[in-house]
């Protein structure tokens, strides 16, 4: 194994550069925002955010173009494609889906031209992470804001603004409840506040509602 990762890394120092690193950087760049683009016409299972289940069937096509060998890319977007369909069986696929698919798949091909066969391999490996952080962060922002969206759903129910703002500073005070950060970041000063929300959130969850 020691032998062929440095046999790898003398191969990749010997094989010529075919573009700067500023093209395959914005080619890099491109490649992974149209993955992630096209990947928003793929509901996942909401209740997982394993990397499986968020990269669906992009976690079929980067393994099926990780070789130094000839590439038949509309083979890989109809194994793709098909990859997608079974996945969200019956719902199928979009005609959106299909052109962001389209657009993903030739920005990959465009990346390949730029790079020597093993620096493509490692730069496909690069951006399954890339995507795979890019989903996985969206996730957990949309997480966020679904439970700020509650928390303010609260607050107007069962406080008011003039309550929060009456045990802040003046300079620290929200100028509408749309302003107050999620429960998980708002002030000590609302510790009050917050122990009466998390109170009704277990309530709710024992009863089977968020």
């Amino acid at each position: 194994m020691r032998n062929e990762v440095i046999e790898l890394v003398i191969r990749m120092d010997k094989e010529p550069e075919l573009a700067s690193e500023e093209e395959v950087r914005d080619a890099r760049s491109k490649a992974t925002a149209a993955l992630v683009h096209y990947l928003e016409t793929y509901k996942s299972d909401k209740t997982s955010d394993s990397k499986h289940a968020l990269m669906g069937p992009v976690g079929k096509l980067l393994p099926r173009i990780t070789t130094t060998g000839d590439i038949n890319w509309e083979s890989v977007k109809g194994y793709v494609l098909s990859i997608h369909k079974n996945l969200q069986a019956p719902r199928g696929v979009s005609p959106d889906a299909a052109i962001r698919l389209d657009e993903a798949v030739a920005a990959l091909e465009h990346l390949r031209t730029l790079l020597p066969p093993t620096k493509w391999l490692k730069t496909v490996e690069d951006i399954d992470d890339e995507v795979f952080f890019g989903l996985y962060k969206g996730h957990l922002i949309g997480q966020r804001k679904g439970i700020q969206k509650k928390f303010h759903e609260w607050l107007k129910a069962n406080s008011s603004l003039d309550e929060v703002n009456a045990l802040l500073p003046e300079d620290e005070q929200y100028a509408s409840i749309e302003d107050i950060e999620d429960p998980f970041s708002v002030p000590d000063e609302l510790g009050g506040i917050l122990k009466r929300y998390w109170d009704y959130y277990k309530k709710k969850k024992k009863e089977g509602k968020k």
